[in-house]
């Protein structure tokens, strides 16, 4: 990278944490998340000197917390999150994704809250290490965060590969006569923009819908049967993103989140490159992505009435270089975790757990299905439930993919 655009970034980093940090001030006028992701995002690819998934060529511009229209139907605090963890009933809880980031950090908590988790990572080795840690975490780990601690928790690791229905239907056949109260589908990916063609899963599909759609699909029917057997309000628990929806910050930065006729799965079958048909971009997959995980949760929610919840929530912007953010180019990801940090919008991955956690368990959730729980207002570190995107509320196009995935991963 030349010296020049190190020292242009720096100082446009300067000028916009100077210029609007107090607009982040949670009790003040607010920066609205639309802007800051413009701005960061354009900051971080300046140093990057490359293009992203969060590029727009513009600076800035303040917006008061007043003029947003957003309402909350549901607003729950960090010290909410975490307050009920150790006193709910114990649970038997399965996370995938669980060896990094949100999917760790969750299940270190549910461990340390006496539940029993299962850790369904892509390999046994990756599992198990994760068990590990949170055993350890339970015993003896730093109680900055989470102080309480209620004896008999327990994690155990387990292969589940989502890149792979072989993977996901063993897995789903090891849980067979198991006791299971909540299934939380929090595994996911993101390629960078460098990327010009798909990734593919074992099974042909564009690896970031195969991953964070299709597999949890699949995992999520295979394991309904058994869910609700449960006797313990059981929940199936979606972590998913705003960017589903073009209104929210993020989602209306580069291509918009939008399945539109889904011509790519009728016509291309497990080769579509995007859902839509259209050429590929890894931004827009996704969000797509995520736009899935929303009609998936609305679907679930209808067709497993009375039989088991169904919600999905948001864990804030972490923007980790070595966990969700680890396939996006090294110094841009690395750039924008620092400005997302010193701007104060935004969250650890030990809020996004312990957003995980009450999903999970807490007795509030009780019945409650079809929810979408935002981390909104951005470094407010508070899950907000409000709706979902215009097209996430679309219930023919949430039956048609339904369907489509259906006979993609033959269920």
């Amino acid at each position: 990278r030349s010296i020049l655009s190190v020292l242009t970034a720096r100082s446009f980093l300067l000028v916009l944490t100077a210029r609007y940090g107090g607009a982040l001030n949670t009790n003040g006028p607010q920066l609205s998340r639309r802007v800051f992701f413009s701005g960061s995002a354009a900051t971080a690819a300046a140093v990057a000197g490359t293009a992203t998934p969060l590029l727009v060529p513009s600076m800035p511009r303040a917006r008061a917390a007043s003029e947003q229209s957003e309402s909350y139907e549901k607003e729950i605090s960090q010290k909410t999150l975490l307050a009920g963890l150790a006193t709910s009933p114990v649970r038997n809880i399965i996370v995938t994704g669980a060896n990094s980031g949100v999917g760790l950090a969750g299940a270190k908590l549910l461990t340390a809250a006496g539940h029993h988790v299962t850790l369904a990572c892509r390999t046994q080795a990756k599992a198990d290490a994760a068990a590990s840690a949170c055993m350890t975490y339970a015993a003896t780990g730093d109680t900055s965060f989470y102080s309480a601690r209620r004896a008999g928790g327990a994690a155990i690791g387990a292969e589940c590969d989502l890149a792979s229905l072989a993977s996901v239907r063993a897995f789903a056949k090891s849980m067979e006569g198991r006791n299971v109260d909540t299934l939380v589908l929090n595994a996911g990916l993101a390629h960078g923009q460098a990327d010009k063609e798909p990734c593919r899963t074992a099974d042909g599909f564009e690896e970031t819908v195969g991953v964070n759609h299709l597999g949890h699909f699949l995992l999520a029917n295979l394991l309904a049967p058994t869910l609700s057997k449960s006797s313990n309000d059981p929940r199936l628990v979606l972590t998913a993103s705003p960017v589903h929806d073009p209104k929210s910050g993020g989602g209306n930065v580069g291509s918009p989140a939008s399945l539109g006729n889904l011509a790519g799965m009728v016509n291309d079958g497990s080769g579509f490159n995007m859902i839509d048909g259209s050429s590929y971009d890894p931004d827009k997959a996704y969000k797509d992505s995520k736009l899935c995980n929303m009609l998936f949760m609305a679907e679930a929610a209808r067709r497993y009435k009375g039989k088991f919840t169904v919600n999905a929530f948001s864990p804030g912007l972490i923007a980790d270089p070595k966990g969700f953010f680890r396939n996006q180019d090294p110094l841009f990801a690395s750039t924008f975790n620092t400005i997302t940090k010193v701007a104060g919008v935004a969250e650890s991955n030990e809020f996004g757990g312990s957003g995980l956690a009450y999903m999970a368990t807490d007795a509030s959730m009780d019945g409650a299905t079809g929810g979408w729980y935002d981390s909104v207002p951005v470094g407010k570190h508070q899950l907000s439930k409000h709706a979902p995107s215009i097209e996430a509320q679309n219930v023919d196009e949430q039956k048609l993919l339904w369907m489509l995935s259906a006979k993609l991963v033959g269920t």
